[in-house]
């Protein structure tokens, strides 16, 4: 567990609960990017479902389909297991 100090938390408004649900979205966010997840495992470790990550993906301006086809065919046989 990540301690946050309660002056930075109460300087953002946020509990704790709340900054680290941002977190893992921002981390998320980045490791689409980066592409060093896939998309589903961007939305597990954002703690959102698939479809809730590329909601979040478009309000960020972050291309959903970033795929070569290999890697389009491994994250569709991610989905049927």
């Amino acid at each position: 567990m990540i301690h946050f100090p309660d002056n930075i938390l109460l300087s953002m408004n946020m509990r704790a609960d709340e900054f680290v649900q941002s977190m893992q979205r921002e981390f998320g966010l980045k490791m689409y990017r980066e592409g060093r997840l896939t998309l589903a495992q961007c939305a597990e470790l954002s703690g959102m479902n698939i479809y809730e990550f590329i909601s979040l993906l478009n309000l960020s301006k972050i291309p959903v389909m970033n795929y070569d086809a290999d890697e389009l065919e491994d994250e569709v046989k991610h989905f049927l297991v």
